[in-house]
């Protein structure tokens, strides 16, 4: 403990806990960071404290609150069980978050979170009226506002004695915060800065390397150091990956990129890296999509060929794509602090300094990827520089960065953004719905959006399915219009779905609502245009073009597989935490869940299931491997011809009762 300052040591959790009561009191207004920096044992003994001790009045104030997986049934715990025993096993759960979720927070605790985890509260009535709805550079000025006292964060252990610790997965609002706790500390107020010291956590340096004297308290048990929470890599699916490649396209050779989590943000990367590895392959879908000359804008907004001066990652997440872009050689034009430099650089001038390839504000993602930046050497992480969100995700003055820098770095950017739904007038709809609930939240989103129509050369590209599966019917992501936005019309630029883009800056109604019906998917066109006729927005004499009515999921699957040998554009491009055995079974129970969705689907699939022959000794892996095995009860009895049926469903038996991956 040499390289710590011991009056700031604390041997316990629990020792922790009673230094902050001794600080603030038992009115605690705990301030937790978003994702992955949150200290699981500091806020497990501060919360246990609190639901023993109901004389302590706990408000925790924070976003994203990372729990395992529970399935809602039988079926999805048996299938979920083994999973996340192997993923999770390692990984201390957050207490209040498990309870947050069952709905058992005793009565002096409460929970407030400025961005959820998509869908997770939708029938939370409670958390629904705890939520904070603020821009992600908003977000400290509204955290003050809810009288935040104490922070808990986990960090990264000094290198060497008397070295800095590193806020490492959570600069992101942390480097803002504790300059201002302090000020009002000088003024009067009682606060207490904790840190929870986790070998774990990769050490990157840059502005996430602070001092120690920065916190009041430090907890370090390396005996009991955890796992980091990993999210498991999402399958990317064919429209996903056509989506991954229309974006692609708009990305210009010493530009920048900003994109997020999940599957779509993945496509993005892996068309990327096919772009700048095996160009050919890029170009003949490219080719064969004849995205020249259906929407001419890319050709001059966006490049084909490899990336030979390379991406600048600025990113509010840096999310696992940002290091495969690394590694694929595609993340490596460098930018500089100082902004005469970077202008002498974007100049194609000698440049001596040492420069970063990347700037985030937070991470989140695989285990490996965790792995793989700890793994980084000097120069790898000397490239790496994670930062304020408030640097990243505007363009005004900040103490990192004058605007003038910001503007110099950020050479032909592209924002990348997914949303869920979008209207004809062209309003994004990403994080709630129009009965006023929450599925996630708005994040940065606007930020980025609002920064692309302001800067030099800039775009957003709002990304989206152009249609999802709800209550067993196929509905449209493009719609005539919605009683909830995220981003207004107003700020309308381009719009990608598996059919194509649409670029809608500064165009007329009628073009925009056009540019618009054309990437819906063919089965609402005829819909979205009889709307847009009977509002005035497009001429009545217009017809839809015959090449429009291609829009179909047959059309997207016969393109990527016209290049290369068919296997370009794989599942899990970037690895895959599942086994090929769990692979089979989430798609079939996905398969039953969709099938099960309606009244009249229940019924057909229960009459399957009574019918089914559950005996067939192939069968019997598949059952042990979701506990159903051995149970004789009805419920057992019943999910086990219920799983065949599904099975059956989905291919994973023949006609022969093989198994088929």
């Amino acid at each position: 403990m040499s390289e710590i300052p011991e009056d700031i040591m604390a041997p316990t959790a629990d020792a922790c806990v009673d230094a902050v009561i001794e600080r603030v009191g038992k009115r605690i207004v705990l301030g937790l960071p978003l994702g992955l920096g949150k200290p699981v044992r500091l806020a497990n003994a501060l919360y246990e404290r609190a639901c023993n001790d109901p004389t302590l009045d706990l408000h925790i104030v924070t976003a994203i609150s990372l729990l395992a997986p529970k399935g809602s049934s039988a079926l999805e715990q048996g299938f979920l069980g083994p999973f996340v025993a192997r993923l999770y096993g390692e990984v201390p759960e957050l207490r209040y978050a498990r309870d947050v979720m069952e709905r058992r927070l005793p009565a002096n605790v409460k929970v407030s979170e400025f961005f959820f985890k998509a869908g997770s509260f939708l029938d939370n009535e409670e958390q629904q009226r705890n939520y904070v709805c603020t821009n992600y550079t908003h977000a400290v000025r509204d955290l003050l506002a809810q009288g935040i006292n104490v922070v808990f964060q986990m960090v990264s252990p000094p290198r060497e004695p008397g070295g800095a610790l590193s806020l490492s997965c959570n600069p992101d609002l942390t480097l803002d915060l504790l300059p201002q706790l302090r000020q009002q500390e000088t003024a009067g107020q009682k606060v207490a800065v904790v840190g929870e010291l986790n070998r774990n956590l990769p050490w990157l340096g840059h502005h996430a390397a602070i001092p120690c004297s920065d916190f009041d308290v430090l907890l370090k048990q390396p005996e009991s150091d955890y796992d980091l929470f990993p999210v498991p890599q999402q399958s990317i699916s064919p429209p996903d990956h056509l989506i991954g490649f229309y974006a692609s396209t708009l990305l210009r050779d010493g530009g920048t990129l900003q994109v997020g989590i999940g599957s779509l943000g993945a496509a993005v990367v892996h068309s990327a890296i096919l772009r700048h590895r095996h160009n050919e392959q890029w170009q003949a879908l490219y080719d064969h999509l004849k995205v020249a000359a259906r929407f001419p804008f890319v050709s001059a907004e966006g490049d084909t060929g490899p990336f030979r001066e390379g991406l600048y990652g600025c990113s509010e997440m840096m999310v696992d794509g940002f290091i495969q872009l690394m590694k694929a050689g595609v993340l490596k034009r460098q930018v500089y602090e100082d902004p005469d430099t970077q202008e002498r650089a974007n100049r194609g001038e000698p440049v001596t300094d040492d420069g970063v390839v990347m700037h985030g504000g937070f991470y989140l993602g695989p285990a490996d990827f965790y792995q793989q930046l700890r793994d980084l050497d000097e120069e790898g992480r000397a490239r790496i520089s994670m930062t304020s969100v408030n640097f990243i995700n505007d363009l005004y003055d900040h103490r990192f960065g004058s605007q003038r820098l910001k503007v110099a770095q950020r050479r032909h950017a592209r924002f990348i953004n997914s949303a869920m739904m979008h209207t004809l007038a062209g309003a994004a709809v990403s994080d709630g719905l129009d009965d006023g609930r929450v599925v996630s939240g708005v994040g940065g989103q606007y930020n980025f959006v609002a920064m692309a129509h302001d800067l030099p050369g800039a775009r957003s590209v709002i990304t989206l399915r152009s249609t999802r599966e709800s209550g067993g019917e196929t509905l449209s992501n493009i719609v005539f219009g919605y009683g909830h936005c995220t981003i207004p019309r107003h700020l309308r630029d381009i719009v990608i779905t598996e059919y194509g883009l649409a670029d809608l800056r500064g165009k007329p109604d009628e073009e925009v609502y056009l540019a618009l019906i054309r990437i819906a998917d063919a089965r609402f066109q005829p819909a979205l245009l009889k709307e847009a006729k009977a509002a005035g927005k497009v001429r009545k004499d217009f017809e839809l073009p015959a090449s429009w009515r291609e829009n179909t999921p047959e059309h997207v699957r016969e393109a990527l597989t016209s290049v290369g040998n068919g296997d370009a554009f794989p599942a899990f491009p970037f690895g895959c935490d599942f086994t090929d055995e769990e692979l089979v079974l989430a798609r079939a129970l996905q398969a039953l869940k969709s099938a099960t969705a309606t009244t009249r689907g229940k019924l057909r699939t229960f009459a399957r299931a009574v019918r089914a022959d559950v005996s067939q000794e192939i069968l019997q892996p598949w059952f042990e491997r979701m506990g159903l095995a051995s149970g004789r009860g009805p419920g057992a009895r019943l999910n086990r011809r219920l799983l065949t049926v599904a099975l059956e469903q989905t291919g994973a038996l023949n006609s022969s009762g093989e198994t088929v991956n």
